[in-house]
């Protein structure tokens, strides 16, 4: 006997090498430009995370990008005012592999930031420390390669029970930053106009599959709050629709996978010229594909010559259930004292950030929940405060397949307004979900085979088998090591169901073998 192992059939396929969350703490500080007023009081701080960039080697995965501050103010002459602050971030997290994965090839790191607690401390009328958590999951993906090998010099007595395994194969990639620009035209009662600060959401309403691409389709949702120049009267909010395409390339991806995408207004510049404001926007998509592939297999095998000994490998498969992009509304009506305002109060301004998402199931029904923090700029006379409240969504989507035991889910406002009638106050929102679901299956592979003494056969014409209720033609075979063919042409057997099943016996009371 040749007792060399050789390696032959085998698995290959994408799967997890880890799976890890991340909190970064963030902290800076941030001087006024001498041209804008001190501050008087602090209201809102604001903070939107760049897609991250990614490199993974030497045992890290490697991310840097850029958060970017929004700090609303009151100042002494008691208008508001805004001022920007860019601030650079980067983390790393331990990437470790295991020997059955390929170094180098097929690795896919995908990471979603979402910006937690921004906030931010007077340290003197004209400066400010910032501080922001950035939390998410990193998510790294490789190629899996689980060899077969079977220690034979007769591959011809070999017996091989096949079979079929669906793996879930995801990409994940950023687009180039995408320029779009509009204007706004004002009539003469705006003409000593003011732009307090200016916001941008980014609603993708289609994200669709195609050859190394997600061809996505949206819209921009540009906010501008505006005063008069003097600082008389309440500030107006302007709102804006921009429609924006673009293809975000993915290597690997194909018109018949699922698809989802989701964006951010990455850079914001407003310029006012007499009588129109122009407005240059900065959009990053970032794009998900994901499909399951077929995988052939050996789940079992045997020498019709010798004894063996089998060794398996227990294979946790990822199952791609499906993707989505939508919308939907969220709205709340609040008594005055519930939401902690005083009669009299009016809201010159409302902003959110969506906090953590989490997927939960109830039937055939499933739900994406978490909670919306609304951020009410609020005047009482000539005085301006700010109040902060938070309050729960629940996104209502269809259940595919089985268990949801991993999950990619963003959402983001894109648009908000508060409006106080009487003792009430009344909060509406529309709210954008890119996600994309995944399972888990359990299978074991064959990976080795060692071929041991040589059958001895009987002398006896041929031999019956009263087979067991749990037996198949598959175990029959195995157990008297003949072949499968042999075993189902000696009984006149249909081969229209797989030998390893308990119909393979249907209605036999015992067999020839």
């Amino acid at each position: 006997m040749d007792n060399d192992m050789k390696a032959g059939r085998g698995v290959r396929m994408q799967a997890p090498v880890c799976e890890r969350p991340v909190s970064v703490d963030l902290s800076s500080d941030f001087s006024l430009p001498d041209y804008q007023p001190e501050i008087k009081r602090l209201l809102r701080v604001r903070a939107v995370a760049s897609p991250a960039e990614k490199y993974v080697g030497a045992g890290n995965a490697q991310f840097s990008g850029t958060l970017d501050y929004c700090i609303l103010y009151c100042a002494n002459d008691g208008a508001l005012y805004s001022a920007t602050k860019t601030e650079e971030y980067q983390f790393s997290v331990p990437v470790e592999m295991t020997s059955d994965f390929e170094i180098g090839e097929g690795v896919l790191c995908d990471v979603e930031l979402l910006p937690e607690g921004a906030s931010a401390r007077v340290a003197a009328p004209r400066k400010l420390t910032l501080r922001c958590k950035l939390r998410g999951m990193v998510r790294v993906y490789g190629i899996r390669a689980v060899e077969e090998r079977v220690e034979t010099n007769d591959e011809r007595s070999l017996e091989r029970l096949c079979g079929e395994l669906s793996s879930a194969r995801v990409i994940a990639g950023t687009g180039d930053a995408l320029s779009l620009a509009d204007e706004i035209l004002f009539d003469s009662q705006w003409a000593d106009l003011r732009v307090i600060s200016a916001e941008g959401q980014v609603l993708v309403s289609e994200a669709m599959a195609g050859s190394g691409c997600v061809n996505c389709r949206g819209d921009v949702y540009l906010k501008l709050l505006c005063c008069h120049e003097n600082g008389d009267g309440m500030p107006v909010v302007q709102l804006r629709k921009i429609p924006f395409s673009q293809s975000v390339m993915l290597d690997g991806c194909e018109v018949n996978f699922d698809a989802c995408a989701h964006g951010v207004c990455s850079d914001l510049h407003v310029t006012v010229e007499e009588g129109r404001v122009l407005c240059d926007i900065t959009v990053r998509l970032s794009a998900r594909a994901q499909r399951n592939e077929t995988v052939r297999y050996t789940r079992d095998l045997y020498s019709t010559t010798c004894e063996s000994e089998n060794h398996y490998t227990p294979l946790t498969l990822l199952q791609a259930l499906g993707c989505i992009n939508g919308n939907f509304s969220c709205n709340t009506t609040l008594s005055l004292e519930e939401a902690g305002m005083r009669g009299g109060m009016s809201v010159c301004d409302v902003t959110m950030t969506v906090m953590n998402a989490t997927v939960e199931r109830d039937g055939d029904r499933c739900y994406l929940t978490g909670k919306c923090r609304y951020h009410l700029i609020l005047k009482e006379g000539a005085e301006m405060s700010a109040q902060e409240l938070e309050l729960p969504y629940r996104y209502e989507f269809s259940a595919v397949g089985d268990a949801i035991t991993q999950y990619d889910a963003t959402v983001d406002p894109v648009s908000c307004r508060a409006r106080v009638d009487g003792e009430r106050i009344s909060l509406d929102a529309e709210l954008a979900v890119c996600l994309a679901t995944r399972g888990s299956d359990e299978v074991r592979v064959l990976s080795e085979a060692r071929m041991g003494e040589a059958i001895k056969r009987t002398s006896a014409v041929c031999t019956v088998c009263y087979p067991a209720r749990s037996d198949t033609l598959w175990s029959v075979a195995k157990k008297y090591h003949r072949t499968v063919d042999a075993v189902s042409a000696m009984n006149s057997l249909s081969d229209s169901v797989s030998a390893d099943s308990v119909e393979s016996l249907a209605g036999v009371a015992y067999l020839l073998v």
